[in-house]
């Protein structure tokens, strides 16, 4: 019985952290980079390389669009102002990365 309830526990500490609103913005639009290439990028080809339910993604997605982030002329496109939440994004994920790497892991030794 013991054991049961310890394997259950473990489970649940080994399950993916939540992404934030943000995480889920930044990962859309790196796919539509990513994409952009192609002639046409289709929603659902998007929505499963971000590993999102549709519903969750078309919701998101409606969301990027009203930010003025993404653009839904004939094709799904990433905007000038997508490509700099993307760049903005990506370096204060760096610096805080840089920062875990300076302090808290000086704290550790």
């Amino acid at each position: 019985m013991e054991s049961l309830v310890n394997k259950k526990k473990q489970e649940k500490t080994h399950r993916k952290a939540r992404r934030s609103k943000l995480e889920i913005y930044y990962n859309i639009l790196t796919e539509l980079k990513k994409e952009s290439n192609l002639e046409q990028i289709k929603p659902t080809r998007i929505q499963q390389k971000c590993n999102m339910s549709y519903d969750k993604f078309s919701k998101n997605l409606l969301e990027l669009q009203k930010r003025k982030l993404v653009a839904d002329d004939q094709s799904l496109k990433i905007t000038d102002k997508g490509i700099q939440l993307i760049n903005d994004y990506s370096k204060i994920n760096d610096f805080l990365e840089k920062m875990k790497l300076d302090y808290i892991e000086e704290e550790s030794k």
